[in-house]
């Protein structure tokens, strides 16, 4: 994924309806089901630091890291002055040391468009897992990709951001480009363009790069419903566990 969020970042927030707090409580809702209890973490991908503040509000110290100065700066502003970020691309992670907990959510892996690259993103959260320690991340399925993104274009009014969102499918990979305009007043406006790719991975490709770094599945769930993923799941949970 290029780091093109100059402009991004400003309406990232705005874009993104997730209930963060929501997702932080099903997640330790998961970790006390396997006895797990989260100290040290990492959030990787955190973007502008919406999740990262709930992890925070947890009374977890918290790592986060991204590959975009410009979303860091706006988590930056978010944030306790104590909670480390880092700039950096999954596939090149060097923390100082291991977490118990690492945690990869909005489905941030799919941006990572070749499948070395994944491996090696993976790979390198791997390394900074303590054994035992747990891992979770979100991806869009191909489900997702061939049948809701496709090769459609949405249209979307929302505070005062008027959004134009044009989608270009090829294999599992959909090439996304959107157009924002955002009313500041005066009848001016500020057009942000933003353009990346996104590959969706198959259930069998996920687990033989798990089984790379030794990371076991203990369960995969629906994102948006709860439970077990079914064939029209747009988005699943992993979860799993790397070995003692």
């Amino acid at each position: 994924m290029s780091d093109s969020y100059t402009d991004f970042s400003y309406v990232y927030d705005k874009l993104i309806d997730v209930d963060y707090k929501a997702l932080c409580k099903r997640f330790f809702e998961i970790c006390r089901k396997y006895l797990h209890k989260p100290k040290l973490v990492l959030d990787a991908a955190c973007g502008t630091g919406n999740f990262t503040k709930q992890l925070i509000e947890k009374g977890l110290d918290v790592i986060g890291v991204d590959c975009s100065e410009n979303m860091l700066c706006v988590a930056r502003e978010k944030l306790p002055n104590d909670c480390t970020l880092i700039c950096q691309p999954l596939q090149e992670l060097d923390l100082y040391g291991t977490v118990d907990t690492i945690f990869c959510t909005l489905d941030s892996l799919n941006h990572i468009t070749d499948f070395d690259e994944l491996k090696k993103a993976i790979g390198r959260m791997a390394l900074f897992l303590e054994p035992g320690g747990l891992m979770f991340f979100d991806v869009n399925t191909v489900y997702k990709h061939k049948k809701i993104l496709s090769n459609n274009t949405f249209i979307e009014e929302k505070d005062n951001i008027y959004m134009v969102w044009q989608n270009s499918l090829y294999e599992n990979t959909v090439n996304i480009n959107i157009d924002f305009f955002v009313n500041k007043g005066d009848e001016k406006y500020l057009r942000i363009c933003e353009n990346f790719d996104e590959r969706a991975y198959t259930e069998k490709e996920i687990e033989q790069v798990l089984k790379l770094f030794d990371l076991c599945i203990l369960e995969k769930q629906d994102f948006f419903e709860n439970k077990p993923p079914n064939e029209s799941s747009e988005k699943i949970i992993y979860v799993v566990k790397k070995g003692d």
